[in-house]
């Protein structure tokens, strides 16, 4: 006696179109991106020191402490 072998429900072409995998969908980030910050320099007293004397050599120069703050203030930032 042969026996007839039906087919299953799973190679059923109707079954696996209904069993789609979703498409993937793109993470959304709620925060910004963290941008790299860059290193500022270390200033120096070489560094205001020079640039106070560039300052009182200019033509607009003014007393030691308001070149010295000045150079400051400018490599500082």
């Amino acid at each position: 006696m042969s026996k007839k072998k039906s087919k299953s429900k799973n190679s059923d072409s109707k079954g696996s179109a209904s069993r789609k995998t979703p498409a993937p969908t793109t993470v959304v980030r709620n925060t910004p991106v963290p941008r790299p910050t860059a290193a500022k320099p270390q200033v120096t007293y070489e560094m205001i020191a020079k640039r106070a004397y560039e300052i009182y050599r200019s033509p607009r120069n003014g007393s030691q402490v308001e070149n010295w703050l000045r150079a400051e203030r400018e490599l500082k930032g």
